[in-house]
């Protein structure tokens, strides 16, 4: 196995917690080969630095600050033109004031900042070694693939602990708590619903829940939890209710108690409710991020082979056939080189939104490389194979009619074109893998017959 294939089965590990980062780093000094590697962010603290995630070859080393001023770190966040910088050799000599690389005994340095969709700089990876470094291509395109990989996986760890500080904060949180008894009548609120309904606490003891909720509520949500508890039935449960007043519905945790009297007769329930609007907010967009291409809001590959799995186990005892288109922009490397990475990612985007404008609801899109897009659809069987090949011929066809585009971004005209590939699913037993693999090596054809003739 070679330097780059276990880099890359490192990165595959189904791992996306603080774990994910160490791995990552692993995989850097192996493609690099060099000693160090890092994952480090502007600290919080003026003028400092913070790295996340530090490993000693395969030895995670735990986190620390640093003072940004003398170190090669700050030459990273100095040039807002590059993305990736490199001092090959006198490391010492060219940064004499910077303890860490004295202390290490590096000699030479080499980074790559990492950006979110907005161009917002999250940081930047880098290596260290006591010997000089040379740059190559292969270890400079390893560093952007990381950088992205990287920037997405430490979004969704910053979205993780915003959910966490949710969970804390609603602990602690005010409740809307209220007495509503067995004729749906608000006997007791808390100050809470003055804030949920725009109302004194006089003004709402006494109402019917109906009345501040509206009848679809009422009906469809409220009344069977409260008939539920005044059969003495303890509910916990969550609800999105909509007050009149407030512009967003909100979600609510709900606690339903049944409230005896003396002679043991239910007249009640005493309810109990949190605001997790933002928890369950915060939750999906955890859930978005694990599923979704953080640039172009299409599926990733982790969901495309969930979602392809599920597909093949139903087309299993299904009549319809199944294709899989491979996509592959052509030359979008030099369209990073030409014109730079944020319109390489604008281009990108578009290439995203052709493609769902022109597929259905039911097909799947998913980004799953840089550069490459992967359709899966479905279409009625026909008795010959040629005619289904026909339409795949059709399909592929029209998709290069649509990829085959000038788009004009920032008044300068970008040329895009594609190289395709799909294949007609026979087996529907075949791993997600292999069957998409069958497409990617079609595309490969396809893109080697096309530029011969260019």
């Amino acid at each position: 196995m070679t330097n780059i294939e276990e880099a890359l089965a490192l990165l595959a590990a189904p791992y996306t917690d603080e774990r994910f980062f160490t791995r990552a780093l692993s995989a850097l000094t192996l493609v690099t080969q060099c000693r160090w590697a890092g994952f480090a962010r502007l600290s919080n603290q003026p003028g400092f630095g913070e790295v996340i995630a530090f490993c000693d070859g395969k030895k995670s080393i735990p986190s620390f600050q640093f003072e940004l001023k003398g170190s090669p770190c700050e030459q990273v966040y100095l040039d807002t033109e590059k993305y990736h910088l490199i001092f090959n050799k006198d490391l010492q000599n060219r940064f004499p004031d910077f303890h860490l690389i004295k202390s290490l005994g590096a000699n030479s340095y080499q980074a790559e900042k990492i950006v979110n969709e907005s161009g917002e700089i999250l940081g930047h990876i880098f290596v260290l070694d006591p010997l000089p470094q040379s740059e190559s291509t292969k270890s400079k395109e390893f560093f952007r693939l990381l950088a992205q990989r990287i920037g997405v996986e430490y979004h969704r760890h910053i979205i993780s602990q915003e959910l966490v500080q949710h969970q804390q904060m609603i602990s602690s949180s005010e409740q809307y708590m209220s007495f509503v008894d067995t004729d749906y009548i608000y006997r007791v609120v808390s100050k809470g619903y003055e804030t949920l309904f725009n109302l004194t606490q006089e003004q709402i003891i006494g109402k019917r829940v109906v009345e501040l909720h509206g009848l679809p509520v009422f009906e469809k949500q409220i009344k069977p939890l409260l008939d539920r508890c005044f059969s003495g039935e303890q509910i916990k449960t969550q609800v999105w209710i909509h007050p009149p007043h407030i512009a967003q519905p909100i979600f609510l945790d709900v606690h339903h108690n049944p409230y005896y009297d003396a002679s043991g007769k239910i007249k009640g329930s005493i309810v109990s409710a949190h605001n997790i609007t933002e928890l369950e907010q915060a939750k999906n967009r955890v859930e978005f991020l694990a599923n979704h291409d953080s640039l172009t809001g299409l599926a990733n590959r982790r969901s495309l082979f969930q979602q392809f799995e599920k597909l093949l186990a139903v087309q299993s005892n299904s009549s319809n056939k199944v294709a899989i288109i491979y996509i592959d922009i052509d030359d979008f490397k030099s369209i990073n080189d030409s014109f730079g990475h944020q319109v390489g990612d604008i281009v990108l985007k578009e290439i995203a939104k052709l493609l769902t404008q022109h597929c259905t609801q039911h097909d799947t899109i998913a980004r799953i490389g840089g550069d490459e897009f992967v359709l899966i659809t479905t279409f009625p069987s026909t008795e010959q194979q040629s005619s289904a090949q026909s339409l795949i011929h059709r399909l592929r066809e029209q998709l290069q009619q649509i990829l085959c585009t000038s788009l004009v971004i920032d008044g300068k005209q970008v040329d895009v074109s594609a190289s395709i590939g799909f294949h007609l699913v026979s087996d529907t037993s075949a791993k997600p893998s292999t069957l998409i693999s069958h497409a990617d090596n079609e595309m490969f054809k396809y893109k080697q017959k096309h530029s011969r003739r260019g």
